[in-house]
């Protein structure tokens, strides 16, 4: 039987391991795989379904993001950032500050929202920005979490009062539990002003 993961799944993953005479068959209907093959190939096959039909683990994100601007715009001196900030989060802005031309931060939301493996979750940061993520995967360790996306967008409404949604960034992720992560986004090279948007990620 296969409970969590997807049956044509699970045959991709066993077929590898099968002699020449060993045959997989699929049931959907009682979600069952039936493997034909010499008892020790079996054996193998019980326990690399026992380790890969896991239920799916979830993963607690958490998202900072703030707008950069240049020292065209924000003067000589670097903004001090406030306690909108986590300690986490100041020494990244104060990195940046050092080897970028953004010099003044301003906080636009933070959120930490919980996703599971193979689903979307989508994390509201303010009324005008929001960032959906794709979980794929999260390794067996827990240390890493591979996301088919993540989008930074901008809601709106137009003159009709239906809602716009625009993709500032959208790119799939690999992240590493208990790191902070900065991800970066420019109208274009000249802007003097930029979005950056900080995950720590951790697997529960």
């Amino acid at each position: 039987p296969v409970r969590y993961r997807p049956l044509a799944d699970a045959a991709d993953v066993v077929a590898p391991l099968l002699s020449e005479d060993g045959t997989v068959t699929l049931r959907p209907r009682l979600r069952v795989l039936v493997v034909q093959d010499r008892a020790e190939i079996l054996d193998r096959v019980e326990a690399l379904l026992r380790s890969f039909d896991l239920p799916p683990r979830n993963v607690e994100v958490t998202l900072s993001l703030f707008l950069g601007t240049d020292r065209l715009t924000g003067g000589r001196q670097r903004s001090a950032p406030g306690q909108e900030f986590s300690r986490e989060v100041r020494g990244v802005i104060e990195t940046l500050g050092d080897v970028t031309k953004w010099i003044a931060y301003e906080p636009l939301g933070s959120r930490s929202v919980t996703g599971t493996e193979g689903s979307a979750v989508t994390a509201e940061l303010s009324l005008e920005y929001r960032v959906v993520l794709e979980v794929e995967s999260v390794h067996e360790s827990g240390e890493v979490v591979k996301f088919d996306r993540v989008s930074l967008q901008r809601t709106g409404q137009d003159e009709e009062g239906t809602e716009t949604i625009d993709d500032l960034y959208s790119a799939g992720m690999v992240l590493t539990a208990g790191r902070v992560h900065v991800g970066g986004a420019a109208r274009e090279p000249g802007s003097n002003r930029a979005l950056f948007l900080i995950l720590e990620v951790k697997a529960r």
